[in-house]
């Protein structure tokens, strides 16, 4: 038998799914240049950059997190002239690369028409190359609450309310699969890093999720920035063998916030995937 580490893996030379600090609002810790450098010395052929789109007109951020995180917006037409400043930073550094240069987004998903409403009319000067779906927040069915993962503890949610949220975390990620909005779906279970949405109670909605990748035939992340941060990539690997047997379409991403995270455990990421036989892998076609 010839296991994975034994035969030539050939490995993916791009990422779409890549931060920034751009502006001093973002939560990547390089500039456009640094990272297109690094990517070009990675032996990257393209790079995308995906900062966060987060905006709803119900955020709610505590007053500390606000001091670290300045990329919520409650505010629509700042969020448009953020973003179109971002793309156009982007676009300029992109003239001068020695590998091709693409603008995404990152962007929290919400189902509600208002929201759907707004989030077209922000990206609409911007015009990113390509869109990725993501959800880090969990919300009330109504949208009245939407309460981002990595500002829990300042929310002073009630234990009893988690739950609740949950499922509508997973929800959401199934309609951010409907919307047709995106490219491919960014790390599925990324509440794991918050001990959330763990355990067999959860697999029925994950089910829910698989189902909804494989009706759409919707290319969703191999996000290999959990083998850095608990130890197992995103998602289980348990949801990757499924959606295989589906042939669901996968693209492999770093997820990098900088420099050093470009291309991080692609090599892990390859060998699992020729492990179970993963064929179908996806690229974004896009036209300049």
């Amino acid at each position: 038998m010839i296991y994975p580490s034994q035969r030539e893996v050939k490995m993916q030379k791009f990422s779409y799914h890549t931060h920034t600090n751009s502006f001093g609002l973002f939560d990547g810790r390089n500039t456009v240049e640094e990272m297109i450098e690094g990517a070009y010395k990675a032996g990257y052929t393209e790079l995308g950059i995906s900062n966060h789109l987060i905006y709803h007109p119900n955020m709610h951020i505590s007053s500390e997190a606000q001091k670290n995180d300045k990329m919520f917006h409650a505010d629509k037409q700042k969020a448009k002239d953020i973003m179109t400043a971002v793309a156009q930073e982007i676009r300029e550094k992109a003239k001068k690369a020695p590998i091709k240069v693409y603008v995404g987004f990152e962007v929290d998903f919400f189902p509600s028409k208002k929201w759907r409403d707004d989030f077209e009319n922000i990206i609409s000067e911007a015009k990113p190359d390509y869109l990725i779906g993501s959800t880090h927040f969990m919300r009330t069915p109504d949208e009245s609450l939407v309460l981002n993962l990595y500002h829990l503890k300042e929310s002073n949610c009630p234990e009893s309310e988690i739950d609740k949220l949950m499922i509508c975390y997973w929800e959401n990620i199934i309609e951010s699969i409907k919307s047709g909005y995106f490219d491919f779906i960014a790390h599925l279970d990324i509440c794991k890093l918050f001990g959330l949405g763990i355990g067999p109670k959860w697999d029925e909605l994950k089910r829910k999720v698989i189902d909804t990748l494989d009706k759409y035939h919707h290319p969703y992340e191999l996000n290999t920035s959990g083998w850095r941060k608990v130890g197992e990539q995103h998602p289980h690997l348990w949801m990757i063998e499924e959606l295989n047997k589906r042939d669901v379409p996968i693209i492999i991403s770093d997820d990098a916030h900088k420099v050093e995270h470009i291309a991080g455990d692609f090599d892990k990421a390859e060998e699992l995937l020729a492990g179970i036989n993963y064929k179908n892998r996806y690229k974004p076609n896009i036209k300049l």
